[in-house]
């Protein structure tokens, strides 16, 4: 063994040894606030009426295949307010954010509840490969 070489000894702790690293018992004592449901059960019913609204729309679309054509028409002619319209004239209360590219729709629902912006539904549809 070279002269300036040690040997590593291994020292078992003492039995009443505690590393410092472990936190006191208080840290994992969180103290949570008391649980009201009143929002979470407001935002639900919000979006029942979201889903709703997006399933009228989706069967729409999947079922009539003239209001497809002209809904794709408007939508990649950047007719914004005509595509506003006929999601209107099927007889949804929440009408969604639209944007449309050469690939497709992308419909953003969203409700207010209790002035908190609560619920959010996003869908995207492809009409392009």
């Amino acid at each position: 063994m070279h002269p300036h070489q040690r040997r590593a000894y291994y020292f078992p702790p003492p039995n009443n040894y505690v590393p410092y690293f472990y936190p006191p018992p208080y840290y994992y004592q969180r103290v949570l606030p008391q649980v009201d449901p009143t929002l979470f059960i407001t935002s639900a019913k919000h979006m029942q009426i979201i889903m709703k609204d997006a399933s009228i729309l989706l069967d729409r679309m999947s079922t009539s295949r003239q209001f497809a054509f002209d809904l794709m028409t408007a939508a990649q002619n950047s007719e914004q307010a005509k595509v506003n319209q006929m999601l209107k004239n099927t007889g949804i209360q929440t009408t969604p954010k639209i944007s449309f590219n050469p690939d497709g729709l992308i419909l953003n629902f969203s409700s207010v509840a209790a002035d908190l912006d609560c619920c959010h539904l996003s869908l995207s549809l492809r009409w392009r490969k």
